[in-house]
């Protein structure tokens, strides 16, 4: 009798146990789950993330590359622009010479002196 009194006891204690035991897996299970649908709802919004920054970055390549090609294209043109330019600085250093030559020849020099070269020239021909 005394032995089903101590039997009873411990096997109380030990349904006692196997509850508490029971009730602490249950918890450890619910905030495992919950763990674990919080982490993937991260992890969904992550992938979102690297989706959006992956095409932002693909933008910004075809941006920096359209850039490039009209950077080129502007080299490309400015160096014709500069050819231009100093062709035309030419061209105009060389009239302004012709006029000097005009001016020197018909405003300086006197008329028998012009007389004189267009004889010359005349007679060499």
């Amino acid at each position: 009798m005394k032995n089903d009194i101590l039997y009873d006891k411990m096997n109380g204690t030990t349904q006692d146990s196997m509850s508490v035991i029971l009730r602490t897996l249950t918890l450890i299970q619910q905030k495992v789950e919950n763990s674990s649908e919080v982490n993937h709802q991260i992890i969904e919004w992550q992938q979102a993330e690297l989706k959006r920054l992956q095409h932002e970055v693909f933008e910004k390549n075809n941006a920096v590359t359209d850039l490039h090609t009209k950077l080129n294209d502007s080299q490309t043109q400015s160096e014709g622009n500069r050819q231009l330019i100093n062709k035309l600085i030419t061209d105009i250093d060389r009239l302004q010479q012709a006029i000097e030559w005009y001016r020197r020849t018909y405003e300086t020099r006197s008329l028998a002196g012009i007389i004189k070269d267009k004889m010359k020239h005349f007679f060499i021909r």
